[in-house]
């Protein structure tokens, strides 16, 4: 493939809206060694000619980016990191996520089976999705969410990949341990039903069980191996490194899958992240005026963006909202 076919691939790609089918499918072509130095030298060449600065949420989502595939990374990090940096201020903010997304599944989709074909599930926001494995099992997949795993499920271990939220019934194989892996954890069921909420802009990953038992692994800031209950839930915050469990109603965590949100002493942060997905909006907001506080309120299926916005009006006096078609403005 010739330089002039790679910039206009690259070029397109950033001047043009994508589903998240074809998101994945250009981060894969992205990323892989061939053709590395000429992709580098377009890289280049879009560094030069882009003079915006990089915000604090570009900052952040980079810092995240870089911890997760430095030692993979680490020959062309430096170099790489600076151009994405200025990039992502204009063309890259939507896809950082994927790609890291894609980084840290490829990688260990490479070490942990054999090469074979990899399924994709990827549900674009405002939708949900249900699967059901080759094995029997079945998932939800919430808005936003990207679920790989190999097609023919063989091999000692039924392993998954995650990156959103899912609700996993299992089938039991105590043969066969079913295991989910996310950004920052590890699950392990033999036959159960539990929650993963695991996105790569949210601070905290938590895993709820519902029915049976999982095995918790975290391996990060901090490494822990915990067993959870029924109606309990570990929650992971990566920003602190610190892990934590509490009791839930592990059915109202799950409760997404019939169209309601349910926040439980949640950041405004969480809450407006979920409805983005939920509704397909984008929302801005000063995150020095709104950043602080808990909230727990549950919506029913029946409500629109409209309609939560109002109830979240209620909740932080003062707080003004305007919608212009998918764009949310709050003041």
């Amino acid at each position: 493939m010739n330089i002039d076919l790679i910039r206009m691939l690259i070029i397109r790609f950033f001047e043009n809206d994508f589903s998240k089918e074809s998101i994945l499918k250009f981060q894969q072509w992205f990323t892989c060694k061939e053709n590395s130095a000429l992709k580098m030298e377009v890289l280049n060449e879009l560094w030069e000619q882009e003079s915006a600065e990089a915000d604090k949420r570009t900052l952040q989502a980079l810092e995240e980016m870089n911890s997760r595939i430095g030692k993979e990374m680490k020959s062309i990090r430096p170099s790489l990191s600076r151009r994405l940096l200025r990039i992502a201020s204009i063309f890259l903010l939507p896809v950082v996520g994927g790609l890291l997304t894609y980084w840290v599944m490829h990688n260990n989709l490479e070490s942990s089976t054999p090469k074979t074909e990899i399924v994709e599930h990827i549900v674009p926001d405002g939708e949900m999705k249900r699967v059901f494995l080759p094995d029997g099992s079945e998932v939800w997949l919430n808005a936003g969410s990207i679920l790989l795993y190999s097609n023919d499920f063989k091999g000692h271990s039924r392993r998954l990949f995650l990156n959103g939220e899912a609700t996993f019934r299992v089938e039991k194989d105590p043969k066969r341990p079913f295991i989910v892996k996310t950004q920052y954890m590890q699950i392990e069921a033999l036959g159960t039903t539990f929650n993963v909420k695991s996105y790569v802009d949210m601070g905290t990953t938590a895993v709820t069980l519902e029915e049976g038992s999982v095995r918790v692994g975290v391996a990060g800031k901090v490494n822990v191996s915990e067993v959870i209950t029924p109606n309990e839930q570990f929650i992971y915050d990566h920003r602190q490194g610190k892990t934590s469990v509490i009791q839930v109603d592990a059915e109202l965590v799950s409760r997404w899958k019939e169209g309601y949100l349910v926040f439980e002493d949640a950041s405004f942060e969480e809450i407006i992240h979920t409805v983005e997905r939920r509704f397909n909006v984008t929302v801005n907001y000063d995150v020095r005026k709104y950043g602080g506080g808990r909230f727990s309120v549950k919506y029913t299926p029946y409500e629109n963006v409209r309609q939560v916005l109002i109830i979240l009006e209620t909740l932080n006096p003062g707080l003004r909202w305007t919608i212009e078609d998918n764009m949310v403005y709050i003041e």
